[in-house]
């Protein structure tokens, strides 16, 4: 089975959109398994439980995550890096809009998808 990381820029960007980025991924993916890590889960919880611009989106995020239940593994405090290291060692694909995050994965080889504003993965 196929496995897909999802960074939070790519999930807080399309919740911003009014788009749900887990069936984006179910739609264009069928049978991919969808993976977040705890890390992403915390950045998600401090930016809900913040003044920034994104709380809503990022609550509406966390929503989804359950709703969907998305696999979640257990992940460093260093996002960036765990996603970096999984996708490479596991050959996984990550859907991220983090472009210093879309360099390193592109060194690495890793297939790299990000979300748009219509919620087309591309």
């Amino acid at each position: 089975m196929e496995s897909i990381i999802v960074d939070t820029s790519a999930i807080v960007f399309a919740a911003q959109n009014g788009k749900d980025i887990f069936s984006s991924i179910e739609e264009g993916m069928p049978g991919c398994e969808i993976v977040v890590s705890t890390g992403i889960v915390e950045e998600l919880e401090r930016i809900a439980g913040s003044r920034s611009d994104n709380r809503k989106a990022a609550k509406l995020a966390l929503g989804l995550i359950t709703r969907h239940k998305i696999k979640m593994l257990k992940g460093g405090t260093d996002v960036d890096k765990w996603i970096a290291d999984e996708s490479s060692k596991r050959r996984w694909s990550v859907c991220t809009n983090d472009i210093g995050l879309k360099k390193e994965l592109k060194k690495r080889k890793v297939e790299v998808l990000s979300a748009s504003g219509n919620g087309i993965l591309r």
